[in-house]
């Protein structure tokens, strides 16, 4: 081989393994908080109970918002038919903010990872409750391959024992029922204390107060995502204070 051609060769594989390196801001966003206990905030404009939240117009000025109240780390739902996303959202928020990034979407097929990497998110979430073990398993090593923290959603007992099957580091418990659409955050703080400590806890779902975040806390959570009132809120500052102190 022409010493020229493995120059190249090598110039490349440093690259690739460069762009491969899992980034860990998400991580230590987590581990890391800058309250009791990380605040990811979010970012979506629809739900399939509430048919307007925000608009896209606005993403950008809510984003510096939030980093000026200090949260920890910014999701975004990319899901364009029920939640109002888009994939493009996620320039707007980088261009708002340095904050890790957490993308979810219902991640049902690999190519959606690779896409997710383009638009170089810092996680992803994979929802156990739609996938087989098999393909949350095989999702999640290629998440950490190409340097994207996998974010393993759970709901019961079922996407429990499929998680602990995977290397994530991180598992979130959702109070939201994905069969019912009902939440109970009693019931996920029971799942989330079964969580075994080597892994990052999050909660997921029904955040209104104080109240709620507390026994998320109290369960043993690292990071809590707040939502559907985060994106109502009329002061997003007060409305934390009030929450998270």
């Amino acid at each position: 081989m022409h010493k020229k051609l493995k120059e190249i060769i090598t110039k490349t594989i440093q690259d690739l393994l460069e762009k491969k390196k899992e980034n860990g801001r998400f991580k230590q966003a987590m581990l890391n908080p800058k309250e009791r206990g990380a605040i990811i905030a979010e970012i979506k404009l629809a739900s399939p109970n509430e048919n307007h939240l925000g608009d896209k117009d606005d993403i950008e000025d809510r984003v510096k918002q939030y980093q000026q109240a200090e949260v920890d780390a910014i999701s975004v739902v990319t899901e364009k038919y029920f939640f109002k996303g888009d994939l493009s959202y996620i320039q707007k928020i980088k261009d708002a903010t340095s904050l890790p990034i957490l993308q979810k979407d219902f991640i049902i097929d690999e190519y959606q990872i690779y896409e997710a990497k383009i638009y170089q998110v810092d996680a992803i979430l994979l929802i156990a409750k739609i996938l087989s073990a098999r393909s949350l398993t095989a999702f999640v090593n290629l998440a950490k391959k190409i340097g994207l923290e996998p974010v393993v959603e759970i709901n019961n007992d079922d996407d429990f024992k499929k998680a602990l099957a995977t290397k994530t580091d991180i598992i979130a418990v959702n109070a939201r029922d994905l069969d019912t659409f009902k939440v109970d955050i009693d019931k996920a703080c029971s799942l989330i204390k079964k969580i075994p400590r080597k892994f990052i806890k999050l909660g997921f779902s029904g955040v209104k107060g104080r109240e709620d975040v507390d026994k998320y806390r109290n369960a043993g959570v690292d990071g809590v995502l707040i939502g559907t009132s985060l994106m109502k809120a009329k002061n997003i500052s007060e409305y934390l204070e009030g929450i998270v102190i």
